[in-house]
């Protein structure tokens, strides 16, 4: 028996995209959406029908949580080595719509996100029908390709949807077609038209179809000119942002520069990387090595600090690699901006000979930041940080933006190279949004536990992403959240200068909630602490569940 259309089209979809190597699938209750639900609930169960891929499954019944999961689970892909889209599905209306603020996130950061839409059919749009809106190009310019999928006709060939898991897994990867040689992996829309029934229909899961043969002339990929070496100078300096990887520590090493390297560089290690950069750039002295800086190298997305912003927007020569996922969209006065940083980089050229004085004056005004003492934002950023693993073993750390990254950002060491903890966050928008479900989903992911840091704020905006069904995988993930009553980060910016009653309520905004309560609202273990001696216990118990410890300020 083959079933309905809606629910053929569903399987087939879903097989062609397990032939690509989608996995997980992170799903939202909705009617419309009905032939992919059942299917998935088939593939997803422990004991599929026979010819049904094995695919993972997670529900949960927001859709803005879901799809920060989603983009959690694919980071998570990464830190294990394993990098694949992960899908998300959604009924129509609203439902769509509530995936934007992670759609445009995954845009920024070059996240693989698939998203799996459904849609009334084509004679149901724009008519008044229940739950219908213009969700074609709903997410403009923050997909890298999007299809309106025409509803599924009975008895027609499946090979149209193999085609299209096709070319979605491959922009979602960013795999270089005719439309953008030079794509970056993010987001794929597909948008599809399902015409009732969308039930479950009872039919077999056949072998993925095999896509049509290419309907146009197979292009012809001309390779990029090799990079050229970085120019010989001997007062340079690179900077690790969001995103960079040890390739910034070996640029640097090889030129002897220092490295100002961001705590989620995944650079802040070796024997150049000047770790208490941002006390040392905003004292006089800091000031002073600025102005001899003859050449900036910037390796990743740095977006943390405004004294390294001065730095790069002051470079008397400026050279850029993955500039984040938009790499095209680095600083206008760049010399030179490429995707990704060549070989020849960090090639040494024995004719040049580094100037030890300069890296010698970097180490000596920021080498190690002093530990804090007593007990504030930046103790319960150090007891974090110690808490956290190596590179291939530990709990993997998941930061929240604003305060805590600024905290953790003043305080951590460089490691040796090599041997640095796995920090992450969501820095391509640098936003609050969805920031529980995030470490949720790279818990669940890369394998491993995650001790998320986040503020109080941070945490309330997407306490929903504590809602995890008893009949779903509950993510290892143990989240720290500083309560100090508010965004108190409002008050170290400018905005600290106005009168107190009014920075109070529009940017300090105390909201008073009962962490505790919320979290038993929702079954999730909480444990509050009030100095470092009982956050340090609290953090070396191993994690075996979704939990979360309050660090009250």
């Amino acid at each position: 028996m083959s079933g309905h259309a809606s629910g053929a089209f569903a399987r087939a979809l879903i097989a062609s995209l397990a032939e690509h190597g989608v996995e997980d699938y992170v799903l939202s209750p909705g009617s419309r959406s009905g032939a992919l639900a059942h299917a998935l609930a088939e593939a997803g169960s422990g004991n599929p029908p026979l010819g049904a891929p094995r695919v993972r499954l997670h529900v949960r019944i927001d859709e803005r949580s879901a799809g920060f999961l989603a983009l959690g689970i694919a980071r998570g892909r990464e830190v294990a080595g394993r990098r694949a889209p992960v899908a998300i599905v959604t009924t129509s209306g609203t439902a769509v719509g509530n995936l934007l603020p992670a759609v445009m996130e995954a845009h920024h950061a070059g996240v693989p996100l698939l998203l799996l839409t459904a849609d009334r059919p084509a004679e149901l749009r724009g008519v008044g029908s229940n739950q219908t809106t213009d969700q074609v190009g709903i997410f403009g310019a923050f997909v890298r390709w999007e299809q309106d999928v025409p509803a599924p006709e009975p008895g027609e060939g499946l090979s149209r949807a193999a085609a299209l898991a096709e070319r979605a897994v491959d922009a979602a990867l960013g795999k270089p077609d005719r439309d953008d040689m030079a794509a970056a992996a993010g987001p794929v829309h597909l948008n599809i038209g399902f015409r009732e029934p969308v039930g479950a229909d009872g039919g077999v899961w056949l072998d993925p179809p095999s896509p049509p043969p290419p309907s146009g002339a197979i292009p012809i990929v001309v390779p990029a000119p090799r990079p050229a070496p970085l120019p010989a100078v001997t007062r340079g300096i690179v900077i690790a942002g969001d995103g960079a990887g040890d390739v910034a520590r070996r640029v640097a090493e090889a030129h002897g520069w220092p490295l100002l390297a961001e705590p989620t560089s995944g650079a802040r290690t070796g024997t150049h990387c000047i770790a208490d950069y941002v006390r040392l750039l905003e004292s006089p002295a800091g000031e002073a090595l600025a102005e001899r800086i003859h050449q900036v190298v910037v390796i990743g997305r740095p977006t943390l600090t405004r004294a390294v912003q001065a730095l790069i927007a002051r470079a008397p020569a400026l050279i850029v690699a993955g500039f984040g996922a938009r790499w095209r969209e680095a600083p206008v006065h760049a010399q030179a901006v490429v995707r990704s940083v060549p070989e020849s980089w960090w090639a040494r050229d024995d004719a040049v000979v580094a100037d030890a004085s300069w890296l010698a004056e970097w180490r000596a005004g920021g080498a190690r930041p002093a530990a804090p003492e007593g007990w504030g934002p930046r103790v319960i950023a150090a007891a974090f940080l110690d808490s956290l693993g190596g590179p291939a073993e530990g709990p993997v750390g998941v930061v929240g933006s604003s305060g805590p990254i600024r905290a953790l950002d003043r305080i951590m060491p460089a490691a040796r190279a090599g041997a640095g903890p796995v920090v992450l966050a969501n820095r391509g928008l640098a936003g609050i949004d969805g920031t529980v479900s995030t470490a949720g989903g790279i818990a669940l992911g890369s394998g491993r536990a995650v001790h998320a840091l986040m503020g109080d704020v941070t945490f309330l905006h997407e306490a929903g992403g504590l809602l995890v069904g008893p009949r779903e995988e509950r993510p290892y993930a143990r989240i720290v959240v500083v309560n100090d009553g508010g965004g108190t980060i409002f008050g170290g910016l400018e905005h600290g200068s106005a009168p107190p009653d009014n920075l109070e309520r529009v940017f300090t905004t105390p909201h008073g909630a009962d962490l505790a309560s919320l979290c038993a609202g929702y079954r999730v273990p909480h444990v509050e602490v009030r100095s470092r001696e009982q956050l340090d216990a609290a953090l070396a118990v191993p994690v075996r569940t979704l939990e979360v410890i309050e660090a009250r300020v």
